[in-house]
């Protein structure tokens, strides 16, 4: 029977704790004293805190990067664009600035969403979307590439595949992107093919599957692709000269289970022949509109950013920006557009502009 807790402090060892008790022993009051050593315990909470500390950090610096790329990025493709510039300076400066700049961001963004992860915070935003214009916006962005590469670019749907489908488009997207990089990135000749298909079952759920006729990769390395900073190596590493850290395809899979795929992405492989990456999703909408579309041999380029966006006849907007060079290009790409623009550069001053106007 305990009658009264006290720890005691030890100034000449920190790692041991003391705590004496006043029990009864055979019916005697007596003194128990309890020695811990908390050695190992306090190791492990520092390390818990360094950890939460670095991953705090780590999500900080790249929040901190992204904000200038997302600057240096368009006014890059302006100057692509600008018609006054010669094409040489364009292939030979701006156009690996916009690729380098690009591939930059992709990294910043892959380890902010490792940091994420991590921390259990990787989040979705679930809407109900057009399958086929996300497919045919993502496939658009490796047209180029693809074509200075001599690779075909194909994209079949070998079903009978929903119109709108209900989840994330932009981390579908993210995947497929990956997965799509991964195949531009070992592939130097042949093609490069995204299939899709549905499986009209009681749940109902949509196969991705990208193939390609690259250099293969052997059994052994396929676990490799899903560990931190896995990467593979190839004798032909050398010549095709692939980029990234090796977070991309960890993060994927990570989304793919998210999104509530059941088995994460598959992989099949013949060693200097090809690799096919798959992964199924369910649908997740009631009322889904179908049409046939099969054996399509190419991408639908029909649908571009200025063809979504609806008339508006309020032509004056408000951007609010803590950023000057977010506010530039911001006021740009607006202006471009026909509107007016007037900055603020938080939201009371937001709410000012919006008070007087009135």
């Amino acid at each position: 029977m305990c009658i009264r807790d006290r720890p005691l402090a030890s100034e000449e060892n920190k790692n041991l704790e003391f705590e004496m008790r006043c029990v009864r022993f055979m019916n005697k009051r007596s003194s128990l004293v309890i020695i811990k050593d908390v050695t190992n315990a306090r190791q492990v909470s520092r390390l818990k805190a360094l950890d939460q500390y670095k991953d705090m950090l780590l999500a900080s610096v790249t929040h901190e990067l992204r904000t200038p790329l997302n600057c240096i990025i368009p006014m890059l493709n302006e100057a692509v664009e600008d018609e006054s510039i010669p094409e040489e300076v364009k292939e030979s400066s701006l156009k690996p600035s916009v690729d380098s700049a690009k591939l930059l961001l992709s990294i910043v963004n892959d380890i902010l969403d490792y940091s994420q992860s991590k921390r259990n915070k990787l989040k979705l935003n679930m809407i109900e979307f057009n399958l086929r214009d996300k497919i045919a916006d993502i496939t658009k962005l490796f047209h180029s590439s693809c074509k200075r590469k001599g690779l075909d670019l194909i994209v079949k749907y070998l079903t009978t595949v929903p119109q709108n489908m209900y989840g994330d488009p932009e981390r579908l997207g993210q995947i497929l992107i990956n997965m799509l990089s991964n195949a531009l990135k070992f592939t130097s000749k042949g093609c490069i093919e995204v299939i899709i298909q549905h499986y009209p079952d009681e749940e109902g759920y949509i196969l991705f599957k990208v193939r390609d006729t690259g250099i293969g990769i052997r059994p052994s390395q396929i676990q490799t692709l899903f560990t931190e900073f896995g990467k593979i190596e190839s004798e032909q590493n050398s010549i095709l000269n692939p980029k990234g850290v090796g977070l991309g395809l960890k993060i994927s899979n990570t989304i793919v289970y998210l999104l509530g795929s059941k088995r994460g992405i598959q992989v099949s492989s013949t060693y200097e022949q090809g690799t096919e990456f798959s992964f199924e999703i369910p649908i997740r909408s009631n009322q889904i509109e179908t049409k046939d579309i099969k054996d399509v041999k190419r991408v639908n380029e029909r649908h571009s950013i200025q063809s979504k966006i609806k008339p508006c006849y309020c032509r004056r907007i408000l951007s609010v920006d803590d950023n000057d060079y977010n506010q530039m290009v911001i006021g740009r790409m607006l202006s471009k557009l026909g509107f007016a623009v007037q900055n603020a550069f938080n939201g009371s001053e937001a709410v000012s502009i919006l008070v007087e106007c009135k």
